[in-house]
């Protein structure tokens, strides 16, 4: 499952925009509680004066003057409130703003008249009635103010989105075209990068990373390429050698009986090392898959055997073959019988004087002992993984594996049938 790629450049233009309306509705909404707050604080100024003005007059004389605004009146008592106002002033005795009829918009006030000559004064209670509907500024704009608001922060939206494409396009120009030169090579070359070509910002520091990085990888490749190249050079003159000086012993008639069957296998395991040799340097090379034909595998399976007994004398095994005689499979033929001897060849190695059975059934091929197993090997393909018992590198199971993934061929691996031993399975192609 591949992750679900996105523009980064859209991104940083997303996020721009939404800081850009986050801020616009911080600012609107602070402008709305700083109008609101400013003119109820007004008023309140004005009600808390007209308050001191008439108690100041209560105690001269006990009267209570015309007040200085047209818009505040004076009550003694709840007696004489206007009927929108009255119900709710005594249901909120405690509330200083109420909302009338017709649009009518009160700030209440209560407090009390004394006579400053009393010996025990009698405080009457009074209200303070500002009627203010008429000289509210921002309650009868709010919807106009809003709408402008909401305007105002798309327009500046937009803007800023426009300037974060052009910045961001300028910003990401370089990394762009970084991915382009990286994403761009050959498959079958490293990409050169080069730092010059970049800003001298985080950019250019990526960009000298990578090309130190991609400069050390060719050096590795071409070391590899090399040394494949002199491999294969080099070894095939030694095995030519090999096989050439077994084959001049091998004409004289006087050789004890022993030494001509020893010729053979010397004869046998150079054509074999050359035809490996072949092999591990294709995967080497190309790691595309192998061409594949219709091996007869009675005869692999065979040769196979024969290389094990051969490599391992001292292995007292009891094998069992179940493949037909003309059973054909669809592989590469150097590739299978590396793979055979291999998955053989362990058998006798590290299952001594046990029981090998061979089977091809369908379009699968077992090869199953009751030795030891794997043991508590999670994944026995894994490079340098090996058994408790294994004196071997740990990695003749990886390079079967690695075969068998270039020829198409299956491979799983598990415990035996009563859950003993080894069992390994290859699956064929169809035919």
């Amino acid at each position: 499952m591949t992750a679900r790629r996105y523009s980064l450049r859209r991104r940083v233009i997303a996020a721009l925009v939404a800081a850009v309306l986050a801020t616009s509705a911080v600012f609107g909404l602070t402008t709305f509680i700083f109008a609101y707050t400013l003119e109820d604080r007004l008023f309140s100024t004005a009600v808390t004066a007209e308050i001191a003005r008439q108690q100041q007059s209560w105690r001269r004389g006990e009267q209570l003057p015309t007040p200085n605004l047209a818009y505040i009146k004076i009550y003694p008592g709840n007696a004489g409130l206007p009927a929108d106002l009255a119900k709710q002033v005594a249901a909120n005795p405690g509330q200083i703003e109420f909302y009338g009829a017709e649009g009518r918009h009160y700030h209440v006030s209560h407090f009390k008249l004394e006579r400053r000559s009393a010996v025990a004064p009698d405080r009457a209670p009074a209200i303070a009635v500002a009627e203010v509907s008429r000289y509210l500024l921002v309650r009868p704009v709010r919807d106009a103010t809003i709408k402008f608001l909401v305007g105002l922060g798309l327009f500046i939206a937009l803007v800023m989105a426009l300037l974060g494409w052009v910045l961001a396009n300028r910003a990401m120009r370089p990394l762009s075209r970084l991915a382009t030169d990286v994403a761009g090579a050959d498959d079958t070359m490293v990409p050169v990068v080069r730092a010059e070509d970049y800003p001298a910002n985080e950019i250019g520091v990526l960009a000298r990373a990578l090309g130190q990085a991609f400069h050390r990888i060719r050096g590795f490749v071409d070391r590899e390429q090399r040394f494949t190249r002199d491999a294969s050079h080099e070894l095939r003159t030694p095995l030519a050698v090999i096989r050439g000086a077994a084959e001049v012993i091998a004409l004289r008639r006087d050789l004890p009986t022993p030494i001509p069957d020893a010729l053979r296998r010397i004869e046998t395991a150079t054509i074999d090392m050359t035809h490996i040799l072949d092999l591990l340097l294709a995967l080497a090379r190309e790691g595309d898959a192998l061409p594949v034909q219709f091996v007869a595998l009675h005869p692999v399976v065979e040769k196979a055997l024969a290389s094990a007994a051969a490599r391992f004398p001292a292995s007292a095994h009891d094998v069992s073959i179940d493949v037909a005689s003309d059973a054909h499979v669809l592989a590469e033929p150097t590739s299978l019988q590396l793979v055979l001897n291999n998955l053989i060849g362990n058998a006798f190695q590290h299952a001594a004087a046990a029981h090998l059975h061979i089977a091809f059934s369908g379009d699968r091929l077992t090869i199953c002992d009751d030795g030891p197993g794997l043991g508590k090997v999670a994944d026995p393909f894994t490079p340098f993984v090996k058994g408790a018992a294994s004196e071997g590198s740990g990695l003749g199971l990886d390079i079967v594996r690695r075969l068998c993934a270039a020829a198409g061929i299956g491979l799983t691996s598990g415990a035996g049938a009563d859950g003993q031993g080894t069992c390994f399975m290859l699956k064929f192609a169809d035919r």
